[in-house]
């Protein structure tokens, strides 16, 4: 028979597995990074051999060969980077709330998280505001500095998002648009970040319980 995990191990073990997965995430997309860099046709020695077809139409079947490959790698790149953004919020999200639950006197076995089939479905409204939860710890300091990093990187994507006000600024004001544009590129990694900070708090949490000692 399978040996039963005590809830607090099975719920360090649900963060750890969430964590472990935005890691695999981040590394696909930063392989799909290097792929698209890699096959950009305006990087590579490009040959002037033609080929005809149907007629006197003619192309060049190392463009047609480069362009097909570049075409390839940024959906994948922008696949890759779209399932990084959402499981490191998942991460940052899932473990916040596992931190919640246990402050509250709880005791949950796993991370819970929507799921609707092809991603993590993350909560509405803001990432939650630990301070309270996680005074008197010594990391408490930097996780409302992260937490306010991703608020702000949260904020830039839901305006990009905004059809109508991205095209206000796109006739506005060019330079805050590739700020927002910026901003909300680099949440992912805000997300992880905090993810990995309020996995620390958790952890901490448990001990002060006596938990993580059992």
């Amino acid at each position: 028979m399978p040996i039963s995990l005590a809830w607090d191990d099975s719920l360090t073990a649900s963060v750890a597995d969430l964590g472990a997965a935005a890691r695999e995430t981040r590394m696909a997309k930063r392989a799909a990074q290097a792929a698209e860099w890699n096959a950009h046709p305006g990087r590579l020695n490009r040959l002037d051999g033609y080929l005809r077809f149907a007629g006197e139409h003619k192309v060049r079947p190392h463009d047609v060969a480069l362009y097909s490959i570049w075409e390839v790698c940024r959906d994948y790149e922008a696949r890759t980077a779209a399932l990084y953004e959402n499981t490191a919020r998942a991460y940052a999200y899932g473990t916040t709330a596992a931190v919640l639950a246990v402050a509250g006197g709880e005791q949950p076995a796993l991370v819970e998280l929507p799921w609707d089939g092809d991603e993590y479905v993350i909560p509405g409204g803001s990432l939650p505001d630990l301070r309270e939860v996680t005074a008197g710890w010594s990391g408490a300091e930097h996780l409302t500095v992260l937490r306010g990093d991703v608020l702000i990187r949260e904020h830039a994507a839901a305006l990009i998002s905004d059809r109508a006000a991205c095209e206000a600024l796109t006739v506005a004001d060019a330079e805050a648009l590739a700020d927002l544009r910026s901003l909300a590129a680099g949440l992912a990694d805000s997300s992880y970040s905090y993810g990995e900070q309020v996995e620390s708090a958790l952890h901490h949490l448990l001990t002060q319980s006596g938990q993580g000692e059992q």
